[in-house]
């Protein structure tokens, strides 16, 4: 059996940046690995933090990528520790 590549879900904010809801309804559905684009978000909240958290435990080991986050974001992602909960990859070339 061929396995799928990792499914890539690109995550919009809403008009106060909130990306919460997005994060809520297009992570329900991820069955394995995935790759979440989070370079159009500003800043993520406890809200999204929480999914994210939701999207690691019921994916076990399954590769979780937290692709291209803002310099607000990834310093969110690494003060609370989920730098070693993800990975976390920033495109090639990108400061």
């Amino acid at each position: 059996m061929t396995k799928l590549p990792p499914a890539v879900v690109s995550i919009s904010p809403d008009a106060d940046g909130d990306c919460t809801h997005d994060l809520q309804r297009q992570l329900a559905r991820i069955q394995g690995a995935v790759t979440i684009d989070l370079s159009r978000v500003p800043y993520i909240p406890a809200g999204g933090l929480t999914e994210l958290v939701r999207l690691r435990k019921r994916l076990g080991n399954e590769p979780i990528v937290l692709f291209e986050p803002r310099p607000l974001v990834l310093r969110t992602l690494n003060i609370v520790g989920f730098n070693t909960l993800f990975a976390i990859e920033r495109a090639k070339g990108a400061a």
